[in-house]
C-alpha cells in the first residue's frame, strides 16, 4: 500500500459528517453516504425532517449511541415496510410508528 495514509479522512473510509438539529441541540453525525440517503428517503416519505426524526429516535433511545439507533431504526423501518408488503403513498403511515417502536422500544 504505502503513503503516510494523509489522504484519509480522520471519520474512516466513507463516512460522511453532516450536522442535525437534536432535540434543540445542534450535533454532528457521522455514517455512510447510504444510511444518509436511506434517512433521507425515510423523511421525504414520512414527509418529517432530518431534524424531526432524528429527535424522535434521540427521545426513545436512552443509552444507546444515537448514530446507532439510526441504523437500527432505519433497518427496522424497511423490514418493517417490506412486512407490509410496501409503503403507503397517503401521508404518515404506521410504518413509522411500528419501525420506531421496534427499533428504539420506550421503556
Amino acid at each position: 500500500m504505502g503513503g503516510t495514509g494523509a489522504s484519509r479522512s480522520k471519520e474512516g473510509p466513507g463516512l460522511l459528517c453532516r450536522n442535525v438539529k437534536v432535540s434543540g441541540r445542534r450535533t454532528s453525525l457521522r455514517m455512510e453516504p447510504y444510511i444518509w440517503d436511506s434517512l433521507k428517503e425515510i423523511c421525504e416519505r414520512e414527509r418529517l425532517t432530518l431534524n424531526e426524526i432524528c429527535t424522535q429516535i434521540d427521545e426513545r433511545r436512552g443509552e444507546a449511541n444515537l448514530t446507532a439507533s439510526i441504523r437500527v431504526f432505519i433497518v427496522s423501518y424497511y423490514r418493517t415496510a417490506i412486512g407490509n408488503r410496501g409503503f403507503a403513498e397517503d401521508g404518515q403511515s404506521p410504518l413509522l410508528d411500528k419501525a420506531m417502536d421496534d427499533a428504539v422500544p420506550l421503556d
